[in-house]
């Protein structure tokens, strides 16, 4: 018989009413809004990564950079 102890810290709460009487749907409707903004901001996260340029079609289309940029622009070689 024994007694397992958990010493867990309280959760703080997901919203704190400092002022103001909101009822039940308007807390639901400001939890969904946060949740919707904190998920929209992890997959932006994820969107932001660097990409692999290796075989870029567009890259093979572009005409090649001169060493110099300053140097012959009024000629074109194609």
């Amino acid at each position: 018989m024994s007694e397992e102890t958990t010493t867990e810290a309280p959760k703080k709460p997901f919203l704190q009413v400092l002022s103001g009487n909101p009822d039940d749907t308007q807390v639901a409707a400001l939890t969904i809004l946060f949740a919707g903004l904190a998920s929209a901001s992890a997959a932006s996260e994820e969107a932001v990564k660097d990409r692999n340029q290796w075989g870029n079609l567009e890259e093979r289309l572009q005409r090649p950079v001169n060493y110099n940029p300053s140097a012959f622009q009024n000629v074109n070689f194609f």
